[in-house]
């Protein structure tokens, strides 16, 4: 009597919509365990897979995956009891996110508590339900599909079980990682340190991966910012070393492995000194690519004030006076520059030299270029200023 009363539920739905749901008396969960990921699966026949997934570092997911592409235009979830149940349930509808994996089908997808409460719903022997709306000559054709919480318990203390034991931080935590250094600093903050040591071991506990360090500067802060990267490099190169990583798996080149981590090194140097030529009138492109470094510098890592040094050649044409004008008037255009990218005006400070403090000889152009020059100074904490020259 139980089965011909299933048999004629299931003639009943299918009368009114498009209906898909395992067989009952056969349905089963398959389990799926690992260090990183959790996986409880059931087949949809002539439909596709519905799923709870947990990966280390991110919310319970509870998706439905379609074999066909393009198939759904709109969908919802919600909790009905299974058709041996007779009391009535809230009734609530939960909004579905559409997505598609790496094939183009289609993923029906919710995460997070609502996830959590279909896990509890199977567990209490429930049905999630979806309704979708389905494309159908110039309308939609309504689909219902039903996921089966039969022997879903056989399956759920050792899911349970599995996610406990996964890391607290998965992928998501290593997207974006910028490490700031001071001027000329080696040593690893502690704050990179602990970030390094949940990377490596979520690595090893993967078995894959690689480690791809940039440089911030790239291209644009000279011998003196390369320099500095890559001894950074080799600092943080040997941390992951320590940490059990392969020599392979950390390198600055992308390779095809995967999961692959992504990290930028960021310093100032390479960033603080900028020349003008004799006959220039504005910032150069590059050195605007270069100031809006300094100043993403500034704005999300150094805290303290900026000392702006102009300097000038001295050019036998031009009065001393002449050349603490043209000093000064090159390192506002870097100041303006700097606060036209967001760095506050009150960090900024100008000293102007001219000729005083030449790095070369005046008598050569060479020498000469190499006077013409804005030199900036990072300074963590203010200091007294009195009696330094800082007049025009």
């Amino acid at each position: 009597m139980r089965i011909l009363f299933l048999v004629l539920v299931l003639v009943v739905r299918c009368a009114c919509a498009e209906f898909y749901q395992p067989w009952l008396m056969d349905s089963h969960w398959q389990l799926q365990t690992g260090k990183l990921a959790c996986r409880l699966s059931q087949e949809i026949p002539h439909l596709g897979q519905v799923l709870l997934l947990q990966e280390a570092g991110e919310p319970l997911r509870f998706v439905l995956r379609l074999n066909q592409r393009k198939m759904v235009a709109d969908a919802s979830l919600r909790i009905e009891p299974a058709p041996w149940q007779h009391r009535a349930l809230s009734g609530l509808s939960y909004p579905v996110v559409l997505t598609t994996d790496d094939e183009s089908h289609q993923q029906l997808e919710v995460r997070g508590n609502t996830a959590e409460r279909m896990l509890a719903a199977l567990y209490a022997g429930h049905f999630p339900s979806y309704t979708l709306q389905r494309p159908w000559r110039n309308g939609f054709h309504e689909v219902r599909v039903d996921v089966s919480s039969v022997r879903f318990w056989e399956k759920h203390d050792e899911f349970q079980n599995c996610r406990i034991q996964l890391p607290a931080f998965g992928l998501r935590d290593f997207r974006d990682l910028n490490f700031y250094f001071r001027q000329q600093q080696l040593q690893l903050p502690q704050e990179t340190s602990s970030i390094l040591a949940k990377l490596a071991h979520y690595l090893k506990l993967s078995g894959k991966g690689q480690v791809m360090i940039r440089n911030a500067t790239a291209g644009v802060a000279g011998t003196a910012g390369q320099r500095w990267f890559q001894k950074r490099y080799a600092v943080i190169k040997k941390r992951l070393r320590q940490l059990g990583l392969r020599t392979a798996q950390i390198s600055i080149r992308k390779s095809s492995d995967k999961p692959r981590i992504e990290m930028t090194v960021f310093g100032p140097e390479g960033l603080l000194l900028y020349h003008y030529g004799r006959h220039q009138e504005n910032l150069s492109a590059l050195q605007k690519r270069r100031l809006a470094l300094l100043a993403r510098y500034l704005r999300d890592y150094f805290p303290g004030k900026l000392w702006i040094h102009g300097h000038s050649d001295g050019a036998r044409w031009r009065s001393e006076k002449a050349n603490r004008a043209l000093a000064r008037r090159w390192a506002e255009k870097v100041r303006d520059y700097l606060i036209t990218e967001g760095v506050e005006a009150s960090r900024l400070e100008i000293r102007v030299w001219g000729s005083k403090r030449r790095v070369a000889s005046n008598l050569s152009r060479d020498g000469q270029a190499r006077n013409r020059r804005i030199v900036i100074d990072l300074e963590d904490e203010p200091t007294l200023t009195a009696g330094l020259d800082q007049s025009g």
